[in-house]
């Protein structure tokens, strides 16, 4: 009867230990916040809000780019945009096309395949053999 006891309360003891570490880490991410990187070289918000305004005002020497930087790759990616729906327009074509020829090329290959059978047959009916090359 004893060693029940001592097993109730052991697992007592495990079950409020486990919630005291869920809530210690709970209260620990909550603490934390949101944090966020400072730029280079600053020591606090104002700093990294300064230096912030400071590539805006001057973005060439921050790595950033310039209002002209943007208007040439602007036009670039419309030049490729363009390029890049004629040349898809261009595809569509040339696979219409390629569809096209494909069935010309299977009725042709049935109207031959019909054209050696009846060859054939009349070979038979002659009393001679006949040989084909094809050329693929």
């Amino acid at each position: 009867m004893s060693s029940k006891p001592t097993n109730s309360n052991a697992r007592a003891e495990q079950e409020q230990a486990e919630s005291d570490g869920e809530s210690s880490s709970e209260d620990a991410a909550a603490s934390n916040g949101l944090k966020i990187a400072l730029p280079e070289g600053s020591e606090s918000v104002s700093d990294a809000i300064v230096t912030h305004r400071e590539m805006l005002r001057e973005p060439d020497q921050h790595g950033l780019a310039t209002d002209e930087d943007i208007t040439h790759l602007s036009e670039a990616m419309e030049k490729y945009s363009e390029a890049v729906d004629e040349i898809n327009q261009q595809y569509d074509e040339t696979d219409t096309d390629i569809a096209e020829l494909q069935e010309v090329v299977q009725h042709q290959q049935a109207q031959i395949d019909e054209l050696q059978s009846m060859v054939t047959s009349l070979a038979e009916i002659l009393g001679t053999e006949t040989e084909w090359r094809s050329f693929e």
